[in-house]
């Protein structure tokens, strides 16, 4: 996104290091704090008046950085960057953002930097990802208070339409309610809404945030809860990981990077294999029952370089994979291919940054229904095959004068899917197929503005306008039209220099992917019918925050309350013990919690994690008034070890709480653990 990092290949720099420090505009920036580390060792100084710095081949040598260094920059109203050097080095060039309106955009907290304090966003670099007990990144996650699951099911048996992501218990159903980003590039399923979590090898994964509260008024559709934020490696270098475990689950992950004339390119693959475990629980399991397995290959290729004053970036993407859902004749399967492209710059006396993406998915699944109480057998009830072509375009630009700083963006979205269907009568015959096309598009402006108002007092503002269409390309009375303006505000306080308190309204929506307007399906003997009139969703809501630094140890109390309008869920219409008919519609939720977190580093080598995240999540509305909201914990918590030896070796160890939580919206499903 908005100008990095630039690291630019000159001559030599002798044994030492040295670099410029530039705003977004290219002035210099005098005083800046640079900081150059080895482990505990460090050596801290400022920028000149022109911005340059230097470390001498001496110093370097006294802080036993033969091979490498990490280097931090930081400067007052500006957003930190971090970011590990190979010596001997060629001189570098460092763009830092202004602060706040970039730090909504890219999050880009230190890596070293778990909290942060512009947002409600928990960071997790490749070190923690690599060392995580928890094979899968959404189980990984599920270490961040306020991120669920739909069923709580682990992506290594789910099956792919249940893989929604849900932030602060906005929940309800198997869609996301959080946008997923990939540098930049939207992961969630153009036609559902989900989201694949292998799509990106783990070895080419460099960092991940999760930033909690709606972001609309930044990213648009699917911002409703907040943003998780992917960063992929892209830096010299090779990884290879294996790992093994029970139910013969196996991974091999593999990436490799290189400098070549001017620019720095490299791979990522993976293959993922796993027979599962049965997700029926034992007392009801019968013959029909087998293991939920899994298969996936994927790929990741980039390329980014310096052409005259423009940083270019492309990417591609391809995934892979086949499941079966737990019983014989369950299957799915899905293949994405994704290309983009990324473009930054100078303009205007600020930075402006582009992008563009476009992809296609085909996807099959087949459904079927256990014929007797028993589980001895199953019976085809339907098969569904869908294209979906997707892409998309953004601009940015931002610009700082004196203490305020803005930010002009526009984007837009299309989507264009052909859902197949065959139905299949008791006898099992099958019926002719039908195709349903739809199409769907956004088309979205966002300004964002900040103040810092004093060393201590910041302020910020910002809103999106976006214009939603769906059509059903058969049947033009279908067709609809939507506007949404998404406002924020938040003010921020420093206490002290180690305490910040800050203070927001935030907003949010999600529209109804063409998946829940028209495709219906069966899980079991639970048959959710598609709804083509249901309404967007749209949150908004205070939240405020208190964060602490002190020396090694960081902290944070975060409470909030988001109030759902148009929430979407599965009603129930009908419940018999062969066949439990629901139906998507909508409601309306409140959801209210506090979150904790915490981190010490008491150690160089040594990291203490902890958090709790107390919601409570309720319709508030209709016939379900009062009721919990389906898939929605009141309690979530997690304790964390990290140990990071010499030679690379490390170690982790998390444990994690889930409390009760229901199935359904009448609440008469409760599960109380975890599978």
């Amino acid at each position: 996104m908005i100008a990095a990092l630039i690291l630019l290949l000159t001559a030599q720099a002798g044994a030492g290091l040295s670099g410029t420090v530039l705003d977004a505009a290219g002035a210099p920036i005098g005083g800046a704090v640079v900081e150059v580390s080895k482990g505990a060792a460090a050596a801290t100084l400022t920028s000149s008046a022109d911005g340059t710095w230097s470390v001498s081949a001496e110093r370097l040598a006294a802080l036993g950085a033969a091979a490498g260094v990490r280097v931090r920059v930081s400067a007052d109203g500006f957003t930190p960057r971090t970011y590990d050097v190979s010596l001997p080095a060629a001189a570098l060039r460092t763009v830092l953002d202004p602060s706040g309106i970039t730090e909504r955009v890219t999050v880009s907290a230190p890596a070293a930097q778990r909290l942060s304090i512009e947002a409600s966003a928990t960071t997790l670099d490749a070190a923690a990802l690599a060392s995580a007990p928890a094979l899968m990144l959404d189980d990984q996650l599920r270490a961040t208070p306020g991120f669920s699951l739909f069923r709580r099911t682990s992506s290594r048996v789910a099956n792919p339409t249940t893989q929604g992501a849900t932030l602060r218990g906005l929940s309800a159903s198997g869609s996301s309610r959080t946008l997923v980003l990939a540098d930049g590039v939207p992961l969630n399923d153009p036609f559902g809404g989900w989201v694949y979590w292998d799509r990106i090898p783990m070895a080419a994964i460099a960092r991940v945030d999760v930033i909690r509260g709606g972001s609309s008024d930044v990213h648009g559709d699917e911002a409703l809860g907040g943003v998780i934020r992917i960063e992929t490696r892209a830096s010299p270098g090779a990884d290879l990981r294996v790992e093994a475990g029970g139910d013969q689950t196996a991974r091999v992950s593999a990436y490799g990077g290189a400098r070549m004339n001017g620019w720095t390119a490299g791979a990522a693959a993976e293959k993922f294999t796993t027979d599962g475990y049965i997700t029926i629980a034992p007392e009801s399991r019968g013959p029909v029952d087998v293991k939920a397995n899994a298969s996936s290959a994927s790929a990741h290729v980039w390329g980014t370089g310096v052409a005259g004053p423009v940083t270019l970036d492309l990417r591609g993407q391809y995934f892979d994979e086949d499941r079966g859902n737990g019983t014989p004749l369950q299957i799915n399967a899905t293949v994405t291919r994704q290309v983009s492209g990324g473009a930054r710059g100078i303009a205007l006396g600020g930075a402006w940054a582009a992008r563009a993406d476009v992809g296609a998915v085909n996807y099959r699944q087949t459904f079927t229904a256990v014929v007797d109480v028993a589980r001895t057998a199953e019976r085809m009830t339907n098969a569904q095959w869908v294209g979906t072509t997707a892409g998309g375009a953004s601009v940015e630009w931002v610009k700082a004068a004196g203490r305020m700083t803005w930010l002009f963006g526009a984007a837009a979205r299309r989507v264009r899917s052909n859902l197949d269907e065959q139905r299949f009568a008791v006898t099992g015959v099958p019926a002719p197929v039908v195709r349903t096309p739809a199409r769907q598009q956004n088309v979205g402006v966002t300004i964002q503005w900040a103040f810092r108002a004093s060393p201590r007092l910041s302020i910020e503002a910002g809103a999106r306008g976006e214009l939603w269409s769906s059509s059903r390309l058969d049947d033009a009375s279908a067709d609809r039209r939507i506007g949404f303006f998404e406002p924020r505000v938040t003010a921020a306080v420093r206490i002290s220099d180690a305490t910040t308190f800050r203070a927001s309204w935030l907003s949010g929506f999600r529209t109804p992917t063409i998946n829940e307007l028209y495709r219906s399906f069966r899980v079991g003997n639970v048959n959710t019918l598609a709804n083509a009139s249901l309404d967007p969703e749209e949150s908004a809501g205070p939240e405020v925050a208190l964060v602490t630094t002190r020396g090694r140890f960081s902290g944070r109390v975060i409470g909030f309350a988001t109030w759902l309008n148009g929430a979407l869920y599965n009603k129930t219409l009908s419940s018999t013990p062969a066949l439990i008919t629901r139906q998507r519609t909508n409601g309306d939720v409140r959801a209210a919690g506090v979150e904790v977190e915490g981190e010490g580093r008491l150690a160089p080598w040594l990291a203490l994690t902890a958090s709790i995240a107390g919601i409570d999540s309720r319709f508030t509305s209709g016939d379900l008034d009062g009721l919990r909201v389906p898939q929605v914990p009141r309690v979530q918590g997690s304790l964390g070890v990290r140990l990071t030896g010499r030679r690379g070796v490390s170690g982790a160890i998390d444990w994690r709480a889930v409390g009760a939580q229901f199935d359904d919206d009448l609440n008469q499903f409760a599960r109380w653990r975890t599978p």
